[in-house]
C-alpha cells in the first residue's frame, strides 16, 4: 500500500509550501501551546524562507490540521527545522498521528534526536540508536571521572595557559562569532550540517534575549573569541547545541574547548539546573568529559509500501529460502 494511498484511506490531505501561508500560520496556532511564547516564535520565525530550500507542510485529517512543522534542506533528505536551533521543541502534531502525517508527506525525512518514545511513534521506520553524553551538576565527582578518562591533566595544563584569559557568558558578539566560525567550520562538509546557519542568525539573538539559551566563551586579553558553545535550556537541563573553536589556535594551549565545556558545567550549576547533555556522536572526547546518560534514537523516515519490520522479515525469509535452496542443490 503506498503512502498516498495509506493517506488518503486516513482522510488526510497534505499541503506543501516554499512561503507560510495563513492555512499554515493557522494550523501552528491550532497545534501549538498557545502559552509557549518560545515555540510559537521558533516555528513562525523557521518557515520564513532562507538561503537553504525549505518546505512548510501542513496534514489535515477531515478539514483539522494535524500536523504543521518546516523541513529544510540536508544532503539527499529533508530535515526537520528546529534541528541545531531548537531541537529539544516536539514536532507540531496531534498526539499519535506523528508517524502517518509525516509518512503521508512522501519525503525522505531524518529527525536527527527524536523528542519523545520514537519506537511508539515511529514504529514503521529506521530507527538509529547512539549515546548522548549527559553531566549530571550534583553530587557527580568529576575530578575521580577526568582522572579515569586522562582528562584531568589536559584540563589543569589549558587553565595554566589560559589563566589570564576572560570566560564570558550570554554576550550577543560572541554568540555571532560562535554561529559564524562553527558555520565556516562544517561548511561544505558530507553531512551538510551547516545549512541552518541563517536561522540560528534569524532566532538565536531573541532567545539569548529571553534567557532561553546559554553561551560560553573563552576570551583573549585582546577580546578575541577562541572557543564557545551555544546551548539551550530545556526544564532542568542544558542541552548542547554547537561548539566553536579558533583552529588557528596552537596546540600548545591545551584544549581551549574543554575549559570552555568545563565552564559550562560550572555555569549551568550555578543557574539552578541539575544536568547538561552534550549530546552523541564525535563519543571520543564527548566521553571524557561525562558518562553516557541516555539513549538517543535518529528517526528515518523513507516513502515505502512496506514497513521496516516487514521489510526486515522478508530479508529474513529470503536468506532462510537462499540457504534452502543451497542445501537442496549440494544433496
Amino acid at each position: 500500500m503506498t503512502e498516498s494511498l495509506r493517506a488518503r484511506l486516513r482522510g488526510l490531505r497534505v499541503v506543501i509550501e516554499e512561503t507560510p501561508s495563513a492555512e499554515f500560520q493557522d494550523a501552528l496556532e491550532h497545534l501549538v501551546p498557545a502559552d509557549d511564547e518560545v515555540a510559537r516564535l521558533v516555528h513562525r520565525t523557521l518557515s520564513e524562507p532562507t538561503s537553504v530550500p525549505k518546505k512548510n507542510v501542513i496534514v489535515l485529517q477531515r478539514g483539522e490540521p494535524i500536523l504543521a512543522t518546516t523541513v529544510r534542506a540536508r544532503q539527499d533528505r529533508w530535515e526537520i527545522a528546529t534541528t541545531t536551533v531548537a531541537p529539544t521543541l516536539p514536532i507540531p502534531c496531534r498526539e499519535g498521528m506523528l508517524e502517518p502525517a509525516l509518512s503521508s508527506l512522501g519525503l525522505r525525512i531524518l529527525i536527527v534526536d527524536h523528542v519523545g518514545d520514537a519506537h511508539a511513534d515511529f514504529a514503521r521506520h529506521r530507527l538509529v540508536p547512539f549515546d548522548s553524553y549527559v553531566a549530571t551538576l550534583n553530587g557527580f565527582d568529576f575530578e575521580a571521572y577526568w582522572r579515569s578518562t586522562r582528562l584531568w591533566e589536559d584540563l589543569r595544563r589549558v587553565e595554566r595557559k589560559t589563566a589570564e584569559w576572560d570566560i564570558v557568558h550570554d554576550d550577543p558578539a560572541t554568540l555571532d562569532w560562535s554561529i559564524d566560525t562553527w558555520e565556516g567550520r562544517w561548511t561544505d562538509h558530507p553531512n551538510d550540517e551547516a545549512g541552518a546557519a541563517d536561522d540560528l542568525r534569524a532566532l538565536w539573538p531573541e532567545l539569548l534575549r529571553m534567557k532561553r539559551l546559554m553561551s560560553t566563551a573563552l576570551v583573549t586579553p585582546d577580546g578575541s573569541a577562541v572557543a564557545s558553545t551555544v546551548n539551550i535550556i530545556d526544564g532542568d537541563t542544558l542541552v548542547g547545541l554547537i561548539t566553536a573553536r579558533d583552529v588557528a589556535m596552537p596546540t600548545s594551549t591545551g584544549s581551549v574547548g574543554t575549559r570552555v565545556a568545563v565552564e559550562c558545567f560550572n555555569a549551568a550549576r550555578s543557574a539552578g539546573l541539575a544536568k547538561v547533555d552534550i549530546g552523541g556522536y564525535h563519543d571520543h572526547y564527548k566521553r571524557r568529559l561525562t558518562p553516557a546518560g541516555r539513549v538517543a534514537y535518529g528517526v528515518e523516515i523513507e516513502p515505502r509500501i512496506f514497513s521496516a519490520g516487514m521489510a526486515e522479515r522478508a530479508e529474513h525469509v529470503a536468506r532462510s529460502t537462499k540457504r534452502g535452496l543451497r542445501r537442496l542443490a549440494r544433496r
